[in-house]
């Protein structure tokens, strides 16, 4: 009988790189640890890096070998094997918006289970050489907003202080185990968080600025231009009014603050 048909999806669960997989039982052919050198099961079969295919940096350590049936046959090294799941019944999400067009084709969306998220891969669309190395390509437009607002919810990212009109802000939540980040880190997106039924794509502020995305403590869930978008925070300063423009252009300063605090106009940003 069929696993659907059996009321059951069982998936077998990896870490590999700093991100987690989910990948169909019936696309297993066999899960055993590699040869002497890595680089072969039984002599036989080349072993590719799973996160090295995806974009990310090569495991560390042993790990262990997943052989895929797909044709040509595919075995892929992991850092680790959490466990074989039903997960007929687990919460699934579908990818957001945003994410990089290398990533859509090689997942269908994401499940979470035991509290922790895992990108569902599809065997037969991984590369046997790799995904294609992104383009620089042209970073999101930067737009600063003229004057604040009346009252702004102000969080410290990398050292900086930004402000978000508080009409945006629906909630701050702590970063917690079902964040996951993305196998790539590139552009301003650090990965994907689960809340309120919806898969929710972190972005870092700074990293839109041009830094790097760095994950951080806590998430400011927002809504922009009917986007669900977090934003990623090392503290949540609060709720502050009286907004006093500075030299700079978007930058405000405010009763109780140490250093400016600059906004970014998000709402046409993300339109």
């Amino acid at each position: 009988m069929a696993p659907f048909e059996s009321g059951r999806r069982l998936c077998l669960l990896v870490e590999a790189g700093e991100t987690r997989y989910a990948l169909e039982a019936t696309s297993v052919m066999e899960v055993a640890l590699p040869g002497s050198d890595g680089t072969s099961l039984r002599g036989m079969l080349e072993v590719k890096d799973l996160s090295v295919l995806l974009g990310g940096a090569p495991e560390k350590g042993q790990g262990m070998v997943v052989v895929l049936d797909v044709s040509p046959t595919l075995a892929v090294r992991v850092r680790s094997v959490v466990e074989v799941a039903d997960v007929a019944h687990a919460p699934f999400f579908l990818l957001p918006a945003g994410l990089g067009e290398a990533l859509v084709p090689l997942s269908r969306g994401a499940v979470l289970h035991k509290g922790r998220l895992y990108l569902e891969l599809i065997a037969e669309s991984l590369p046997q050489r790799g995904v294609p190395k992104p383009s620089a390509g042209t970073p999101r437009p930067v737009h600063l907003m003229e004057s604040a607002p009346e009252r702004a919810l102000v969080f410290e990212s990398q050292g900086r202080l930004f402000g978000l009109p508080l009409s945006l802000v629906s909630q701050v939540v702590t970063q917690g185990e079902a964040f996951s980040r993305l196998p790539v880190q590139r552009g301003a997106v650090a990965g994907v968080f689960p809340h309120a039924q919806v898969l929710w794509p972190i972005f870092s502020v700074p990293a839109m600025l041009g830094g790097t995305a760095g994950v951080e403590a806590f998430f400011v869930l927002t809504e922009m231009a009917g986007q669900n978008v977090g934003l990623c925070a090392t503290r949540v300063l609060g709720v502050l009014p009286r907004f006093e423009p500075t030299d700079v252009p978007g930058e405000f300063r405010a009763p109780g603050l140490t250093g400016p605090v600059l906004f970014l106009d998000l709402q046409h940003m993300f339109s």
